[in-house]
């Protein structure tokens, strides 16, 4: 129900209009190469008995070294996010005992970079794996960190604590990245500020406009404030891109995606070999690591909506061109090792920099493949971004489902009650074209509706549409309830089936609204409605003019689950019945999707956790949403 603007427009609709292109598969299996290497990391580098990575993979090199820990740390959730194997989860959490006892027992480091890089695969750990250790320990971090900010070179993080004259990108971009992913954990308005201010500084002393490039550091000397203008290096063009990513997602100011692309075209310009447009050696030791740091961020570009079809075929063609000269040329297939140039085999020891940056890589195309990425893609098999919200107008309570190869949405107009007298409805064949087929049902249809026409929900049966909604926002002993109009498409016009509500009454506490139909397995229709934190579920009889027995005899019966306030919806999959509702008021910020699952469409169901809540620069009043399943698929979106 309610009035509430429909500007989350469901996040699935940050699709793609390519769903249905018949882009070839790629030759090379990119999940199994990532597979058998992130494997190889471990085997070849890790320590069981220190919990954390060997220097190198001979054996002997087993002196600690703090920053690469946390790429090899990501480079584990990479995984882990990819395949969901706990061989991985086990070694996360293993590292989170040994880097410590390894670093004097805690996370802090006289290098700040150093720290920061383990504050944004600690975060990343804690949003993989939901233990709250992972989160407690970046916050200790994050608190020394912003002790090293300074008004020298006119702000900005030192890069070593005992050297309060030098200023280096490497501290500032992660710092940025960090604090930014930290807002939108927490929501604390003054990370955002952090996140702004280190940002800013960085453009405004390190960032070069003219060609995009980011110089490594100032320094404070006798003679006055130095640029080192020669030190470019791919790392801190990764991390000032992955900055502007963050903070374009967070203000939607252009200003940060131009910035992005422009540092990515110098490093793809300027910091390859001419010959062979391959990412440059930076040798082996901490240079070693420079290009995976880029690649993680460069990737994270490539898969944003906003980045221009024209961009992202570049990028694309680039990343995988790189990455596969690097597993048909650059990798020791017998040791499974990389080398610090990506068409050059390694011979003898491997640092663990070197060989991150390749894992990194190998991941990287993992990932991007299996967002449906291949190299030699055609420009129009790119992804469009469907802008948010996907049509204009105020719209709430959307019911979303495909009918006749096309996606359908049905919404509440959002307006006061008594202007709440009709619905549109919105079809699209791609999620980014989107017709608006107007007034398909109102009160001139539906006499004894006046006011508060809520929540529809279209369902089809033997060719058919049927239409329910509510109406009247009613109280006990008023007219209105849950009505049922019927038509033979799936945009109407529709009819009133019955001349009068379908459930009018105040059953168990449940207001009628917000109504969902589900058909079961065995062909049976149930529909799940109530507003007033009850929530009940009835049976539809064959031709949804009235109302059936429940298997327990009963005509009603209340399911409410723990949180409830209203919008239920309901789905099955792999014989498990997965039931959602919203909970928290629909005008604050706390409105919000739970979910259950249970082994009957009767429950009983348990509360387990939330799927949707608020982000105030995605989205307000992320409650009462939608489920679509894509036809044929195992593909689920909410």
């Amino acid at each position: 129900m309610k009035n509430s603007v429909f500007t989350s427009v469901i996040l699935l609709f940050i699709l793609f209009n390519s769903c249905n292109n018949s882009v070839s598969e790629p030759k090379t299996d990119w999940n199994a190469i990532a597979d058998t290497t992130s494997r190889a990391l471990i085997e070849n580098y890790w320590n069981a008995d220190k919990k954390c990575f060997n220097y190198q993979n001979d054996g002997q090199s087993t002196g600690f070294h703090y920053w690469p820990q946390a790429h090899a740390l990501d480079v584990m959730l990479d995984a882990y996010w990819r395949t969901g194997d706990r061989f991985y989860l086990s070694h996360i959490h293993d590292w989170f005992e040994g880097v410590p006892m390894q670093n004097g027992g805690d996370f802090l480091n006289r290098y700040i970079d150093d720290m920061e890089w383990n504050v944004l695969a600690m975060l990343r750990a804690y949003q993989l794996t939901g233990d709250e250790k992972f989160l407690q320990a970046t916050e200790v971090v994050w608190e020394d960190i912003k002790k090293y900010w300074s008004d020298i070179a006119g702000g900005g993080l030192m890069w070593e604590k005992r050297d309060p004259y030098g200023k280096n990108a490497c501290s500032n971009g992660p710092a940025a990245i960090f604090a930014a992913r930290l807002f939108r954990e927490k929501k604390n308005f003054n990370d955002l500020e952090w996140a702004k201010k280190i940002y800013h500084w960085e453009r405004e002393t390190l960032f070069d406009k003219e060609t995009g490039a980011i110089w490594d550091n100032i320094k404070e000397t006798g003679d006055g404030l130095k640029i080192n203008k020669d030190w470019i290096f791919t790392y801190n063009q990764g991390t000032f891109i992955g900055a502007a990513v963050e903070l374009f997602n967070l203000t939607n100011d252009s200003t940060y995606l131009h910035d992005a692309i422009k540092a990515t075209d110098y490093t793809l310009e300027s910091l390859t070999n001419k010959a062979d447009n391959i990412l440059k050696s930076e040798g082996g030791g901490d240079g070693g690591l420079f290009k995976g740091i880029f690649i993680r961020y460069f990737t994270q570009l490539i898969q944003h909506h906003a980045l221009p079809r024209e961009k992202k075929q570049e990028y694309v063609d680039f990343m995988f061109y790189n990455a596969q000269a690097l597993w048909n040329e650059g990798t020791d297939k017998e040791r499974m090792l990389f080398g610090p140039y990506w068409k050059t085999k390694p011979e003898g020891a491997v640092d663990l920099t070197i060989q991150l940056s390749g894992a990194m890589l190998m991941e990287a195309a993992a990932g991007l493949a299996s967002a449906g990425y291949v190299s030699g893609m055609a420009l129009s098999d790119f992804p469009v971004w469907s802008g948010n919200p996907v049509f204009e107008g105020w719209y709430a309570d959307p019911e979303v489902i495909v009918y006749d190869n096309k996606y359908w949405i049905y919404p509440t107009f959002s307006a006061p009650y008594e202007e709440q007298v009709k619905f549109d409805c919105f079809s699209s064949p791609d999620l980014v074209n989107w017709t608006k087929h107007e007034n398909i049902i109102d009160t001139s249809e539906v006499k004894w509706a006046w006011r508060a026409m809520w929540a529809p929900g279209v369902i089809e049966k033997d060719g058919k549409y049927y239409f329910f909604f509510a109406a009247n926002d009613v109280h006990p002993g008023e007219v209105g309830g849950i009505g049922v109009a019927v038509a033979d498409q799936p945009q109407g016009p529709y009819r009133d089936l019955l001349g009068k509500p379908l459930i009018s009454e105040n059953v168990n506490g449940a207001q009628p609204i917000d109504q969902f139909v589900f058909r079961d397995v065995d062909g049976s229709y149930y529909m799940y409605y109530g507003g007033w934190r009850h929530c009940n579920v009835v049976k539809l009889n064959d031709d949804f003019t009235g109302l059936e027995p429940l298997p327990n005899g009963e005509m009603f019966m209340e399911v409410t689950p723990e949180g409830y306030v209203e919008g239920p919806v309901m789905f099955m999959r792999n014989g498990k019945y997965y039931f959602m509702w919203s909970e928290g008021g629909w005008t604050g910020p706390n409105y919000r999707v739970a979910y259950a699952i249970s082994d009957s469409p009767f429950g009983p169901f348990e509360r387990i956790g939330t799927v949707l809540q608020q982000d105030p620069f995605v989205a307000t009043g992320a409650g009462h949403h939608s489920v679509l399943n894509i036809p044929g698929t195992d593909e689920w979106y909410a």
